[in-house]
């Protein structure tokens, strides 16, 4: 997953990253998770492999603000799977994310018009989907009104449609309310991040410890995303995976490796706890609390799967 950290100077974009990461522009962030340290206390694996993220501290959204050239700018943001806004800090402006969702807006805009121009005439003569036509119209419509995408309840097949233009509102956005010791957001803020539909978080980058820190951070993104976590515990290797909500045991197959999705058989699967419970894999499935699952299976947050697969 590839974050952007985004937001006005002297937020505290940079010590959000350094605290996260220790990086300075880009960093890893391991994902604390009292699932996993629980799952190694038990398996005692030689190597432990946590969930990760990579951070980007972007000024691209100061550059899309202050220059001319706002498509290089916007082919950059468009890297992003998910923004981290930061608002408040030294600054003290908690209201700033309001500026950056009209910005995106009136980007889109353009972006709209003119993909709606040309489908018209490719309808016209069948050279195009009229569907993809509707969507655009639609979108178009609830941009104009000021409502960003990922509010207007687009459908998720809509939605890949509205992705392949590289649509900024489309793409999940957390508000990281960074509170100092002057105080937090007001109850404006707190009414507009609401009225927009914005996942927020409250917390003192510079003086919350650093899990809280991870945990607050890693579990607003993991859900802005619709991200779940799943674990291959073994002695050899415990690791913790993410997959989109609603994924198959197939996919997660393929998410490990391509070639156990290829030769999947079955999966093997009990939630984390049990295990944990249990103390391992054979003594789970002496108790009969390990389920055998075929490729439809759906993941759900916290499952431990063991794949089996032909080879």
């Amino acid at each position: 997953m590839r974050v952007f950290i985004v937001g006005s100077p002297f937020t505290g974009k940079s010590t959000l990253l350094a605290r996260l990461t220790g990086g300075k522009e880009i960093g890893t962030l391991a994902v604390k998770d009292e699932r996993l340290d629980a799952l190694v206390r038990v398996f005692r694996p030689r190597k432990i492999t946590p969930l990760k993220m990579t951070l980007v501290d972007s000024d691209a959204l100061g550059k899309l603000y202050n220059e001319n050239k706002p498509t290089r700018i916007f082919q950059e943001l468009v890297e992003a799977h998910v923004f981290l806004e930061v608002s408040g800090g030294l600054v003290g402006d908690f209201m700033s994310f309001t500026d950056t969702t009209l910005k995106f807006l009136t980007i889109e805009s353009n972006v709209l018009s003119k993909r709606l121009e040309r489908l018209r005439k490719e309808v016209a003569v069948g050279r195009a989907d009229a569907r993809e036509l509707e969507v655009i119209e639609r979108a178009l419509a609830h941009v104009s009104e000021g409502i960003p995408l990922y509010a207007a309840g687009f459908s998720e097949d809509e939605v890949r449609i509205l992705k392949g233009l590289g649509l900024l509102s489309i793409k999940p956005r957390v508000v990281l309310f960074n509170a100092t010791d002057d105080g937090g957001p007001d109850e404006d803020a707190l009414e507009e991040v609401r009225a927009q539909g914005l996942p927020h978080i409250t917390i003192n980058v510079l003086r919350a410890p650093e899990e809280v820190l991870n945990a607050e951070v890693s579990r607003a993104l993991l859900s802005a995303t619709d991200t779940i976590t799943f674990f291959t515990p073994s002695e050899r290797e415990t690791r913790a995976w993410p997959l989109a909500r609603g994924s198959t045991a197939l996919a997660a197959a393929a998410t490990i490796h391509n070639d156990l999705a290829r030769g999947f058989v079955r999966v093997e699967v009990i939630p984390w706890d049990r295990l944990v419970e249990a103390g391992g894999w054979k003594e789970a499935r002496e108790r009969n609390w390990v389920r055998v699952e075929g490729r439809d299976y759906v993941v759900k947050d916290g499952d431990c799967l063991y794949v089996r697969a032909s080879t």
